[in-house]
């Protein structure tokens, strides 16, 4: 919905400046490896202030996804850098997309992809994964990385946070990309892919089941 997925007015100020995560914890949505780059980018002086602010409930009926996580929090000493919000109402998405330094989305896999959409939209640069149908989704208006190069992505991530012109360039594009879908032709589009998956061993009805769940998680 353009109307709720647009720049707000002001900047409000969290106290902090954040990178940001939308999503639930679950092994394909790749965070570990976000929590790695993450380490490697708070490794200078630089970014001493910098936050990593994680949204959405961890997710996972049967498997406990949030404990694997914080198993790589601790390993990693990140305890005071990583902020868990859990729940936050659609409506209020836009502020955390908006205030965001950038939106990071390294997934392993999307049948769509709705948060780049959504971060672009708001006027928030993306870096995001190379696979599946997110360069669908992002065009060239985001940084896209092999979601298993731990480099690659800490680079992406430095270069949006250094490079004022590139910035303003990835939020231009950002907000052109996103004004080529409508929320309606989205849906339609997403539930083609997963009708086309039903076919493989019931994956199609996994991920339908999934995509459901996630549009709540990751809120």
């Amino acid at each position: 919905d353009h109307r709720l997925f647009r720049p707000l007015p002001h900047r409000n100020r969290f106290g902090y400046p954040y990178i940001l995560f939308v999503g639930s914890e679950h092994p394909r949505k790749n965070l570990s490896t976000l929590l790695t780059a993450f380490k490697k980018l708070k490794g200078g002086k630089q970014f001493r202030d910098l936050k990593l602010v994680k949204v959405g409930r961890a997710g996972g009926l049967e498997a406990d996804f949030r404990g694997q996580t914080m198993k790589v929090v601790a390993a990693l000493d990140l305890h005071r850098e990583v902020v868990f919000t859990e729940f936050v109402p659609e409506e209020e998405l836009p502020v955390y997309y908006f205030n965001a330094e950038c939106f990071v989305f390294p997934s392993l896999y999307e049948g769509f992809g709705f948060p780049p959409l959504e971060a672009m939209a708001c006027g928030c640069p993306v870096v995001t994964s190379n696979t599946s149908s997110l360069p669908e989704v992002v065009g060239d208006a985001a940084i896209m990385v092999d979601p298993y190069d731990v480099d690659g992505l800490t680079n992406a991530m430095r270069e949006v946070l250094t490079n004022d012109g590139l910035r303003e360039a990835m939020i231009e594009k950002g907000l052109a990309q996103a004004k080529k879908f409508s929320w309606d032709k989205t849906a339609e589009k997403t539930l083609e892919v997963y009708e086309r998956l039903e076919a493989f061993d019931g994956l199609g009805a996994i991920l339908q089941t999934e995509v459901g769940f996630s549009r709540q998680v990751h809120q």
